[in-house]
């Protein structure tokens, strides 16, 4: 009797595992899913416009208490907001902005002193502070349907043609592991800054906001972990102005929104040569998904500044309209660092000024170091491109370190002045792709010279 009850319960516990059996995450549904979400108190501190004056002070006190008494929302009501400086988000609170509301930044250097601790093109320094900024906190978000303007015209975007002497110092002090508290960058110094920054952060929500005018990269995350940025739009055409760049930052989910930018619209980044090596803090775990790029620069970016490596990249359903490179991995043989395991689906593509798909491995040159990253599996499919000025697929490795394991599915080139451009690498596997209307073999064979592809 017992054993028979004994194959009964077998039994029924077969049918019970039957019944729940649910198909397995793909691995970005499981980096999805593992994001630790943001979440905070019934409480509400309201602010509104008050006619004539500076609303800093206002916005500034209210986050501080809000964050003092133990987190709630920040709900700043319709209307126009000066704002002569930066505003510092504080753990556990949500800054909402309601439909309407329009936060305008000064957009004069002096309010955004004293320094604050950030990175500068992977190299950290401290520096102008962000227009809005986040240290070390965590549970926080920046949300609604309102309005952020950095007015980074009135004076930040002009640096760009007079910041050579400045970042040149900086790059050295990088190189050669001068203490971060040394290296300073205040008045006088023309480095410009992010728009909106988190470091060190864990929790974040940056969801439904338009951003304009950024003096720099606009969403910058560094050394942040479990971040969404979702519904975003970024209206931003000066120089350098990325839409979303998470760099050494993990558990990232960028989703349904719609970069308008004069530079690359996501950039995944993690530290720039010796300084991010040193470092060693990679990006990965990274979903971008059901996008909009309308950039004047590049599309969907990994690099240049990726020293500490990326890894764990899925990249889908991707909209992508005029621009000079399409789908882009980038690096020198100063970075060193890695780029591995990036998937890549359901790409469309208007126009490419150089590569719809390009793998860089001597990104502006370099300046004699002996660090070339590693570039290895990668799978590339269903992607449908219109046309590339240049070249449909671009592919230089190096010698010491060859791009390998790359599998290339349903890639197609409308047109295309050059098919492909293939050097040092190794494991480069086509499937059903096509350019010019003309299939491409399974294998493709390599040129002996290098070609330099100056569309950056």
């Amino acid at each position: 009797m017992k054993k028979i009850l004994s194959a009964f319960a077998a039994a029924l516990m077969l049918i019970g595992c039957h019944t729940h059996q649910t198909e397995p995450l793909t691995p970005q549904e499981a980096i999805i899913q593992n994001i630790a979400r943001t979440s905070f108190p019934d409480r509400v501190w309201e602010i509104a416009p008050i006619e004539g004056e500076e609303m800093l002070p206002v916005i500034q006190q209210a986050i501080d208490s809000c964050s003092y008494y133990g987190g709630g929302m920040v709900r700043i009501g319709a209307g126009e907001y000066a704002l002569n400086g930066a505003l510092k988000l504080k753990s556990n609170v949500n800054l909402h902005l309601v439909e309407g509301a329009y936060l305008r930044f000064s957009g004069r250097s002096e309010d955004f002193l004293p320094v604050v601790l950030t990175r500068w093109e992977g190299t950290e320094l401290y520096g102008h502070s962000p227009m809005i900024y986040a240290y070390h906190c965590t549970n926080i978000a920046l949300t609604g349907r309102g309005t952020i303007d950095a007015q980074g015209g009135k004076e930040f975007a002009a640096w760009s043609q007079i910041e050579a002497e400045d970042r040149d110092r900086l790059r050295e002090m990088g190189d050669k592991l001068i203490p971060v508290e040394e290296r300073i960058f205040g008045a006088g110094t023309v480095l410009r800054p992010s728009m909106v920054q988190f470091y060190g952060c864990s929790r974040i929500l940056v969801e439904d906001l338009m951003l304009r005018d950024s003096p720099f990269w606009t969403i910058h995350p560094v050394f942040c972990d479990n971040v969404i940025v979702r519904g975003v739009t970024i209206d931003s055409h000066f120089p350098n102005n990325d839409g979303c760049d998470p760099e050494s930052t993990s558990n990232v989910l960028i989703e349904n929104c719609t970069f308008r930018t004069g530079d690359d619209s996501v950039a995944i980044k993690a530290g720039r040569d010796t300084d991010g090596r040193s470092t060693g803090r990679p990006s990965e775990n990274i979903v971008v998904r059901n996008c909009r790029f309308h950039s004047e620069c590049n599309g969907l970016c990994i690099g240049s500044e990726m020293s500490g490596g990326a890894a764990n990249v899925y990249m889908g359903n991707v909209e992508i309209g005029t621009v000079k490179n399409a789908i882009y991995f980038k690096s020198n043989k100063d970075r060193g660092g890695y780029i591995r395991n990036v998937r890549v689906k359901d790409i469309t593509v208007e126009r490419a000024r150089g590569a719809i798909l390009r793998f860089e491995t001597n990104y502006f040159g370099f300046r004699g170091g002996n660090y070339p990253a590693q570039y290895e599996d990668f799978v590339i499919e269903n992607v449908v491109a219109k046309r590339a000025d240049n070249y449909a697929l671009f592919m230089e490795g190096n010698p010491e370190k060859r791009i390998r394991n790359i599998a290339i599915h349903n890639f197609h080139v409308e047109d295309a002045v050059h098919p492909f451009h293939l050097m040092l690498t190794e494991g480069v596997v086509l499937k059903n792709s096509s350019v010019n209307g003309e299939p491409l073999a399974e294998t493709l064979p390599e040129d002996s010279e290098k070609i330099i592809l100056d569309v950056y």
